[in-house]
């Protein structure tokens, strides 16, 4: 007894939310270039609530021309899941396709695949350690939900280290403080 076809567009219709909220414009009109090349780990000093990591941004963009058309296809509406295993395929036969990597890692996160997520965030730091540094944040961000406190902080400093928005640094201090206080009760 399968899935009946109505459930299979609810499901799809699902994808397809997630999909647009996650592509949905999150910062004023202006700010989401200058946010561009930003890590994600954010404070809102209003909100009192711990930094998170976010989702990716509207506009989301590759330097790989392969990946770049893909993530083009998806913005002018192409079908998510279809999108999407097209840049698993060009990850899967070129392995060490940083941005293909990275992108799926990102997906993945988005989609609450948190284990894919942490192996592409893998994927990307041991092909580029320096250019990724959200890759380092989502690895924090996982890792503190796995209680491998150790992880976490590494990831964490090393996050830090490779962002100068002092705002993105405090909202690291933040949860790295967190962490801490934590693991001491």
């Amino acid at each position: 007894m399968g899935l009946k076809r109505q459930h299979w567009m609810m499901i799809a219709a699902a994808v397809v939310v997630v999909v647009l909220l996650a592509l949905a414009p999150r910062t004023p009109s202006g700010q989401a270039e200058k946010n561009a090349t930003s890590a994600r780990v954010s404070e809102d000093p209003n909100s009192g609530s711990t930094p998170k990591a976010e989702g990716p941004r509207e506009g989301m963009t590759s330097t790989n021309p392969k990946v770049s058309a893909i993530l083009n296809e998806l913005a002018a509406g192409g079908p998510p899941m279809q999108v999407i295993l097209k840049l698993k395929d060009l990850a899967d036969q070129e392995p060490d396709n940083v941005e293909a990597q990275y992108h799926l890692g990102l997906f993945s996160w988005q989609t609450g695949q948190y284990d894919k997520a942490m192996e592409r965030f893998r994927r990307t730091i041991a092909l580029d350690p320096k250019n990724y540094p959200d890759a380092y944040a989502y690895l924090g961000q996982a890792y503190n939900s796995l209680d491998s406190n150790d992880q976490a902080l590494s990831m964490l400093e090393t996050y830090k280290t490779l962002v100068t928005d002092t705002a993105l640094t405090k909202g690291a201090d933040r949860l790295i403080a967190e962490i801490k206080n934590k693991h001491k009760h």
